[in-house]
């Protein structure tokens, strides 16, 4: 499979996706993100032609005419998160700003039918009003002729010094697999063991006298609120317990443990880059199911 694959990248953020799979020399060709400083990041970021172009670089998914989105292989989303999650008010489908986004990705599957799509949310998506939110997004894409895997990950299960558990969802359209593969399921990642800690992060500052043996793995003992937040708000996570004193974690630590490279620009206030990081997908994360996607196409798919 020489070919480069294509992606394009829906509620994109500040585009973890984007460099998660640009790093596998995949190509986006295509990317929407409605939220105006997370724009100006992302465009700070990725110097890529159609970026220039308004109807490849969109704002609402919903203005956008599906049916000329540049072809692909990859639909790439980490779709809204705050109406399925613990923390938020878990509307879900009855969240009307956020919580219909859902179908905007089975509409653009169903117009462009690609090779795979590749999906991002919380945890608690799976258990959401009993599980029935969960049950209509992989029944509506399984019924779009499409393979459903899905698994729970922690991002410090790939090399990042914070729990953060997500569920990653992928499928490949079963037209485009060799016969003998269609119900083959696919294989997410082998867990890669964590040598970057809080303490690595800060110098060395974080404190070793933690509760549990994953806190002491990660190297942190406690979540805290973020900007004038309390420091029991759970919805918050940008700071940290450490010998009875409250540490701030800034946008340069901020980066550090979603995985971003050290040259990523955050051209916005702190408050605007912590709650884009808080709002991003752990790359590292993206990267390892990325390159066990780029094995599935090359070994089961036409």
């Amino acid at each position: 499979m020489s070919k480069k694959l294509k992606f394009i990248d829906l509620f994109a953020g500040i585009g973890g996706f984007h460099v998660a799979l640009k790093s596998l020399g995949m190509e986006c060709v295509f990317t929407s993100e409605n939220d105006l400083y997370a724009r100006k990041t992302y465009a700070a970021n990725f110097k890529d032609k159609y970026l220039s172009d308004p109807n490849l670089f969109a704002g609402d998914i919903w203005k956008v005419d599906f049916k000329k989105i540049p072809d692909f292989d990859i639909l790439c989303a980490g779709f809204p998160c705050q109406p399925f999650s613990q923390a938020g008010y878990k509307k879900g489908f009855n969240d009307n700003k956020d919580g219909n986004l859902f179908f905007s990705i089975e509409e653009i599957i169903k117009a462009k039918k690609p090779k795979v799509f590749f999906l991002e949310n919380v945890r608690h998506l799976k258990n959401h009003d009993n599980g029935r939110t969960f049950k209509v997004i992989y029944k509506s894409l399984q019924n779009l002729n499409y393979t459903f895997d899905f698994k729970v990950i922690k991002a410090s299960e790939f090399g990042l010094p914070q729990h953060r558990p997500r569920v990653y969802m992928v499928g490949f359209y079963k037209p485009k697999l060799k016969n003998m593969f269609k119900e083959l399921a696919f294989t997410f990642p082998r867990e890669i063991p964590l040598k970057k800690t809080m303490s690595d992060i800060f110098g060395g500052f974080v404190s070793k006298e933690l509760n549990s043996k994953e806190e002491r793995k990660i190297g942190f003992t406690l979540r805290v609120g973020g900007g004038k937040s309390p420091i029991n708000d759970r919805r918050n996570w940008d700071g940290y317990i450490v010998k009875n004193k409250v540490v701030r974690i800034k946008p340069p630590q901020g980066l550090q443990m979603m995985g971003f490279p050290k040259n990523f620009k955050m051209p916005v206030s702190d408050n605007q880059a912590m709650k884009q990081l808080g709002n991003s997908v752990a790359v590292n994360v993206v990267r390892e199911i990325g390159k066990e996607i780029q094995y599935h196409l090359k070994n089961y798919a036409r």
